[in-house]
C-alpha cells in the first residue's frame, strides 16, 4: 500500500506536501482527542485551559515552522474567512463601547452596563463598556475555540499521507472504544456512579462523561469514522466487485477488526440511553450510506435506488432495536412522545427563552460563553436554578453571536460541506474517500444532535468533532505548498500570538466571590472596615458580571445598614435581573421592606 498524498487521483506519485509542523500538529491533535474525555470530558476550566493553551501553542508553532520552511497549505478562503470573521465578532465583544453606541449594536446587553437605577448605576461606572455580559467567559471562548481550530487546520495537510490517516483513525477509534467499554462496563459495576465514585442527582453519567447524551455525542461521531475506516480498509482489499471479495484480502483481519470496533460503538449508543444520540447516530449512518451510493455512481442516485437504501436502513435500524436490552429498546421507543415528557418540555421552553434572548441583541448577541448570565431576564422555567447551556448548540450560538455569529458559523459549516462533496467524487484513493465519506457524515451526526444538545460545548466531543472537520479540510486545501509561505503565515500567526496572550492572561479560576463569605458581615462585632471591604468585593464582582442577580441583591443587604433607599434600589434591580428566581424574589421583597421600615 503507497503512502503518497491522498488528495485527487490525476498524480498519486507526488511527494507528500505536508510539513513537520502540521504532523507535529497532527500527533497533538490525535492526543487531545483520545486524552480528553476520561477527565469527565475535559468539561472543567481547568482542563479547558489545558486543551486551549496546548493547542494555541501547538497551532502557533507548526504554522510559524511550516511558514519559514515553505511548507505552508492553508485551505480554501471560502473557509478561513468565515473563521477570521467569528474571531473578529468575539474580539469585537469584548471592546468597551460609548453608551450610544452600545444601545445602538447591542441593545440587550447596554441596559444591564447602563443600568435604570443611580445605585446600581454608580457600582458599574459610566465608562464605556462591552457587548458581552460576561467578558471573562468569553475571552475563555476566544481563547479556547481559536486553538482547536487553528489547531485542526495546522494537522489538516499532514491527513493526506495515507499513512498518518491511517494511524490517526485508528488511534481515535481504539481511544473512542475504550470509552465505550469503560460505559458500558462502568454501568454494569457501577450503576449511576461516575467511575465507581461520585454521584450526580441531577443528570444521568455515562462513562467518563457527567451526562449520558454527552457520552453518546462522543461515541457516535468515533462510530461513523469507524464504519468508514472499515469501509475503507474493505475497499482497498478488495480485487473484485464482489462486496465481500475482501476476505480473501491479505489483511482481511484488520477489516474485521474495524467492524467489530465499529459494532462495539454502534452498540454503546443505545445502551447509553441517549435519545438524541440514538437520532443523531441514525442520521449520520444514514447519511453515509447516501455519500457512498452517490460516489460510487456518475449519476444522481434513482428513485428506486433511494428506496432500497432507505428500506434497508429502516430494517437495520429494526434489528439493531430487537436485540437491545430491555431498558434501552423501551428508551428509545420514547422517542415517538418526546415532546410530551419532562425533558422534552424543559427543552422546548428553554428554545423559547433562548429566541427571546437572541431576539433583544440580534445583531452581535450577547457575548459568545456568556449565555449562563445572559439568559436569567429572559428565563420562564427552572425557577431558580442556573441554565448554562440552551440545550441546542446552534440557538445558543445565535444568542451569543447574533445573526452575525449564526451565518458565519453557517457559512463554514456549509464550505466545508460543498468542497469536502467535491474532493469525495475527485478522490479515487479507497481509504481515504471511505473516511471522507464518513467525516462528512459525522458533520451531519453532529448537527443533528447538536440541535438537542450542547455537545459541541463539551471539549472532548468538539475535539472529536473537529478531527472529523480536519478530515475534510484536508481534501478540500490547496495540493501544493504556498510559495510565499512566511509571508502567507504572518496573518495567522499573528491572530494566534495575541489569542495565546489573551488565554495566559485570561482568569479560568471561575468566580472568586461565594455567598459563604457575607457570613463575616452578619456577626454582630462585624466592623465598618470589614463591611466595606465586602462591599468593594462585590462591586468588582459586578464589574466582571453585571447580570449577576444574586450578587446585586447581597450588595443590597450589605448597603441595608448605610442606606435605605440604596439598598430597596440595588435589591428592586437584583430581582429584576432573575424574575423567575422566586427565592431572589422573596429576599428583594424583604429587603425593601426592612429599607422602608428604616426609614423615618
Amino acid at each position: 500500500m503507497d503512502e503518497t498524498p491522498i488528495r485527487g487521483s490525476s498524480d498519486p506519485a507526488t511527494p507528500s506536501a505536508a510539513g513537520a509542523g502540521s504532523k507535529v500538529a497532527l500527533a497533538t491533535l490525535v492526543a487531545l482527542v483520545v486524552a480528553s474525555p476520561w477527565p469527565f470530558g475535559s468539561a472543567h476550566l481547568r482542563a479547558t485551559q489545558a486543551i486551549a493553551l496546548a493547542s494555541l501553542a501547538t497551532a502557533l508553532g507548526a504554522l510559524a515552522w511550516d511558514g519559514w520552511h515553505r511548507r505552508l497549505l492553508l485551505p480554501p478562503r471560502a473557509v478561513l474567512w468565515p473563521l477570521a470573521g467569528l474571531w473578529a465578532l468575539a474580539a469585537a465583544q469584548l471592546v468597551p463601547l460609548p453608551e450610544a453606541l452600545h444601545r445602538a449594536i447591542a441593545a440587550g446587553t447596554a441596559p444591564v452596563w447602563h443600568p435604570d437605577p443611580p445605585a446600581a448605576a454608580a457600582v458599574l461606572g459610566p465608562g464605556p463598556h462591552p457587548v458581552s455580559l460576561h467578558p471573562e467567559a468569553t475571552l475563555r471562548w476566544l481563547a479556547c475555540a481559536t486553538g482547536l481550530v487553528a489547531l485542526t487546520l495546522a494537522a489538516a495537510p499532514a491527513l493526506r499521507e495515507r499513512r498518518l490517516l491511517l494511524r490517526s483513525s485508528i488511534a481515535v477509534v481504539s481511544g473512542a472504544v475504550l470509552v465505550a467499554l469503560s460505559g458500558i462496563v462502568g454501568r454494569l459495576a457501577f450503576g449511576n456512579k461516575l467511575y465507581g465514585l461520585w454521584s450526580v442527582p441531577t443528570t444521568a453519567p455515562f462513562g467518563p462523561f457527567v451526562s449520558k447524551n454527552h457520552f453518546a455525542g462522543y461515541v457516535a461521531l468515533a462510530a461513523i469514522l469507524a464504519v468508514g475506516l472499515a469501509t475503507g480498509l474493505a475497499d482497498e482489499q478488495r480485487r473484485r466487485s464482489e462486496a465481500l471479495s475482501w476476505i480473501g484480502g491479505r489483511r482481511a483481519k484488520f477489516v474485521v477488526l474495524a467492524w467489530g470496533a465499529a459494532g462495539l460503538l454502534l452498540l454503546a449508543i443505545p445502551v447509553s440511553l441517549s435519545r438524541g444520540g440514538v437520532v443523531s447516530l441514525t442520521a449520520g449512518l444514514g447519511s453515509f450510506t447516501l455519500l457512498r451510493a452517490w460516489v460510487g455512481r456518475a449519476s444522481r442516485l434513482s428513485v428506486r435506488g433511494l428506496v432500497s437504501l432507505v428500506a434497508g436502513l429502516g430494517i437495520a435500524g429494526g434489528l439493531l432495536v430487537a436485540v437491545l436490552p430491555t431498558e434501552a429498546r423501551d428508551r428509545v421507543l420514547t422517542l415517538a412522545g418526546i415532546t410530551t415528557d419532562q425533558s422534552g418540555s424543559y427543552r422546548l421552553a428553554l428554545w423559547q427563552d433562548t429566541l427571546r434572548l437572541a431576539a433583544s441583541s440580534p445583531l452581535v448577541g450577547s457575548g459568545f460563553g456568556a449565555y449562563e448570565d445572559a439568559l436569567p431576564r429572559f428565563k420562564t422555567t427552572a425557577g431558580g436554578f442556573r441554565v448554562q447551556h440552551a440545550e441546542n448548540d446552534h440557538l445558543e450560538v445565535l444568542a451569543e453571536g447574533g445573526l452575525l455569529g449564526g451565518l458565519l458559523g453557517m457559512a463554514v459549516t456549509i464550505a466545508l460541506f460543498v468542497h469536502g462533496l467535491g474532493a469525495l467524487r475527485a478522490t479515487s484513493h479507497r481509504l481515504a474517500r471511505a473516511l471522507l465519506a464518513a467525516a462528512l457524515a459525522a458533520g451531519v451526526a453532529a448537527w443533528v444532535h447538536a440541535a438537542v444538545d450542547f455537545n459541541l460545548r463539551i471539549p472532548s466531543n468538539a475535539l472529536m468533532a473537529l478531527f472529523a472537520a480536519g478530515l475534510c479540510v484536508s481534501a478540500v486545501g490547496p495540493a501544493a505548498p504556498s510559495g510565499m509561505g512566511a509571508r502567507r503565515a504572518l496573518p495567522p500567526i499573528l491572530v494566534l500570538a495575541a489569542s495565546l496572550l489573551l488565554a495566559v492572561r485570561a482568569p479560568w479560576g471561575g468566580p472568586q466571590w461565594h455567598a459563604a463569605t457575607l457570613a463575616r458581615a452578619a456577626a454582630p462585632t462585624a466592623s465598618a472596615l470589614r463591611l466595606s471591604a465586602l462591599d468593594a468585593d462585590l462591586q468588582e464582582l459586578l464589574r466582571r458580571r453585571p447580570a449577576l442577580a444574586t450578587a446585586w441583591v447581597q450588595l443590597a443587604w450589605l448597603r441595608l445598614r448605610t442606606s435605605g433607599p440604596e439598598a430597596a434600589s440595588l435589591a428592586r434591580w437584583g430581582a429584576a435581573l432573575d424574575p423567575r428566581h422566586e427565592e431572589l424574589a422573596r429576599v428583594s421583597t424583604a429587603l425593601r421592606e426592612a429599607a422602608a421600615r428604616a426609614e423615618p
